[in-house]
């Protein structure tokens, strides 16, 4: 009798707590073009930028973060198209070997393109848009962690 009743029990713990996940709002996700809209802006204000130097600035700007994107994704499709459990020793090191290329790829991308960058804007304001670009990422990913409760190791 013992049994039937903790199995009872345990089924319906399960069950409401599949429905409070269920029924728990879910936050929308930011399109690409929202989050390209949210990146400009909050570089602009932190940088200080003209609206002349944004017209100049950011269609290179994101013409570079594309290229960065297209080139993670090439790697990113690569390594996903072979299993985990399925992955070979060899398979192993040409993965490792492909995201060490495609990083330097992209800092090689970054640098080209720096020397653009330094064409429309003043070192100083540049320093910023990096400084900026920094500090989006980390309060998107400090969004991101507050979204969905608690950090692990974080006190309660």
């Amino acid at each position: 009798m013992k049994r039937y009743l903790l199995l009872i029990i345990s089924i319906v713990c399960l069950t409401a707590s599949a429905q409070e996940q269920a029924s728990a709002p879910r936050r929308p996700r930011m399109t690409p073009e929202e989050f390209q809209t949210k990146q400009k802006e909050f570089i602009a204000r932190h940088a200080e930028l003209t609206e002349e130097e944004c017209t100049a600035f950011f269609p290179l700007y994101f013409e570079l973060q594309d290229k960065k994107h297209q080139a993670n994704a090439r790697v990113w499709k690569k390594v996903r198209s072979v299993k985990p459990h399925e992955r070979t020793e060899e398979d192993c090191n040409e993965m490792i070997d492909a995201l060490a290329d495609v990083k330097i790829e992209c800092a090689t991308l970054e640098k080209d393109y720096l020397k653009r960058f330094k064409e429309i804007l003043p070192a100083k304001k540049l320093m910023r848009v990096q400084m900026a670009e920094d500090r989006f990422q980390r309060e998107l990913l400090r969004g991101m962690q507050q979204g969905h409760g608690k950090k692990s190791g974080e006190k309660q």
